[in-house]
């Protein structure tokens, strides 16, 4: 009887092992967030903190733009609208940027 519980503890230990890999494998290998759907009317600039692009896994190209309340809004990337705050939040960054290296360089 001693016999038959080692393989059925193996076989028991096996499953559980490839399970838990199949699991974590779904996690590492997909893109974090995706948009499906974009918002169509125009974000106020001074309410966007920061943006990024959508994983290039993802079905469709888009911005996540992450408002001043920690919401996440998805939008068109080839929109002019979302060029344009893309462009000032950009800018934005580029000021603080040369004002950091500047006050480390006196």
């Amino acid at each position: 009887m001693m016999m038959m519980k080692n393989p059925i503890i193996l076989v028991a230990c096996a499953l559980l092992f490839s399970s838990l890999a199949v699991l974590a494998s779904q996690n590492i290998f997909g893109p974090d967030k995706c948009c499906f759907a974009f918002i169509s009317q125009p974000l106020p600039k001074k309410k966007v903190m920061s943006y990024k692009y959508t994983d290039q896994l993802c079905p469709m190209d888009g911005v996540l733009f992450t408002m001043l309340s920690a919401r996440e809004i998805c939008a068109d990337p080839s929109v002019v609208w979302v060029k344009k705050i893309i462009e000032a939040k950009d800018r934005v960054q580029a000021k603080k940027v040369n004002s950091s290296v500047s006050k480390e360089t006196n």
